[in-house]
């Protein structure tokens, strides 16, 4: 039920019970919810779509409830702050600040961004690095947020790539076939992406309209603005977003069958212990 005690891939093969992945910085998250979900055909926005009983956008949230993070933003059209507080009180989402989005992802972003630089709470401190994600990709791993987290810090930016999987072709205004690109030489752009806090602000105060108005991708900004090169990093291929109804489906399954695993923990570890209280957690929620 929660997809981080999950690993795949590489995380697999490594210590899932080690102690805590160190970080000596503070980081914080955004994750531009703000979407109206046309694709999947649906009424409800897809960040709020049931998946077993539970919003998908709470599956995301709790993927970033590590101890390392201290502020996870969810940026949310106005409409829905009610439906967004909601959820963190039913679910029980710790660090959570709730702000209203803008007419497109860049002006969400860029509300997120500012709301981690006008924090008050006693706690809370303005971030190191910023770790920007999709709230319709529950299935991210904490090795792999760190990887991100101090690549950024080193780098000013990072951010996940993978494999293009299909040609990627030119078209001519009539219709007709262009050109085609090496796929070899290109990569899909993928999330989470990391920033230095002064990157990803200097580079909101410096885009212009256009790029608030058409522009999607966050590492161009930093590249076009700030002189920042991002580290790029091959990403799982658990990183895929739910952008249709059918990917809902397939989110609901692989959450379906994490949920019925069982695991008996034994002994006084403390990272068993730990392990059996967010187990514990995680049913509670669930009401199991």
């Amino acid at each position: 039920a929660y997809p981080r005690l999950f690993p795949t891939g590489e995380a697999r093969k490594s210590d899932h019970l080690k102690a805590g992945l160190c970080v000596d910085f503070p980081v914080s998250v955004v994750l531009p919810a703000g979407g109206t979900g046309e694709r999947t055909g649906l009424q409800t926005p897809k960040q709020f779509c049931p998946c077993l009983g539970r919003p998908l956008i709470s599956y995301t949230v709790e993927s970033f409830e590590v101890s390392w993070i201290q502020t996870i933003v969810v940026v949310v059209a106005k409409e829905n702050i009610g439906l967004m507080m909601d959820i963190i009180q039913r679910f029980q989402h710790k660090k959570v600040l709730v702000v209203p989005g803008g007419s497109t992802r860049h002006r969400s972003i860029c509300n997120g961004v500012a709301a981690l630089g006008e924090q008050r709470r006693p706690a809370a401190h303005k971030p190191k690095v910023v770790i920007i994600h999709d709230a319709v990709r529950p299935f991210v791993d904490e090795d792999f947020l760190h990887k991100i987290a101090m690549a950024a810090k080193e780098q000013g930016a990072a951010g996940a790539i993978r494999p293009l999987v299909s040609t990627v072709i030119a078209t001519t205004s009539e219709g007709y076939l262009d050109h085609s690109l090496e796929r070899a030489k290109y990569r899909a752009s993928e999330m989470p992406q990391g920033f230095t806090y002064d990157v990803i602000c200097e580079a909101y105060k410096k885009c212009t309209e256009s790029d608030f108005e058409f522009g999607t991708e966050c590492l161009h900004l930093a590249l076009q603005y700030c002189g920042t090169n991002a580290k790029l990093i091959d990403g799982p291929p658990t990183l895929w977003k739910v952008t249709y109804k059918r990917d809902l489906a397939a989110a609901e399954s692989i959450i379906k069958t994490l949920s019925q695993s069982a695991c008996l923990i034994t002994g006084g570890l403390e990272a068993a212990v730990a392990l059996a209280n967010v187990l514990q957690k995680a049913f509670g929620a669930l009401n199991m």
